[in-house]
């Protein structure tokens, strides 16, 4: 799994996943990446869906999956300002088949644009 540390807010990023087919026929995986914002000033859920990409991979072999995470995943409404806003700093990323079956988590760091 391969996320970047830093992203600028309001800008795209990307998570790519190496999926492996260990069956004996091909397969299809559905690869989610799900936020948090563990602290954060903003009331959140515990975790939110920030995208996913579904991968087919043969037989013993591997695949690549990359899921984008858009800009909206991010961003909160700031009745202060009366528009949308993204919170900088860590947010923790979680990677997996579904939000009870994650596989890998890492952070990414939001900065200013």
């Amino acid at each position: 799994m391969e996320a970047p540390a830093c992203v600028v807010a309001g800008e795209p990023f990307t998570v790519r996943v190496t999926v492996r087919n260990t069956g004996t026929r091909a397969g299809r995986e559905v690869v989610q990446v799900y936020l948090a914002r563990p602290g954060s000033a903003v009331e959140r859920p515990v975790r939110w869906f920030g995208g996913y990409a579904a991968v087919r991979a043969e037989a013993g072999r591997t695949a690549g999956a990359e899921v984008v995470v858009g800009p909206r995943a991010l961003r909160h409404w700031s009745e202060a300002d009366r528009c949308w806003a993204t919170e900088p700093g860590p947010y923790r990323l979680m990677v997996g088949r579904s939000a009870g079956d994650t596989r890998w988590e890492g952070e990414v760091t939001v900065g200013g644009p």
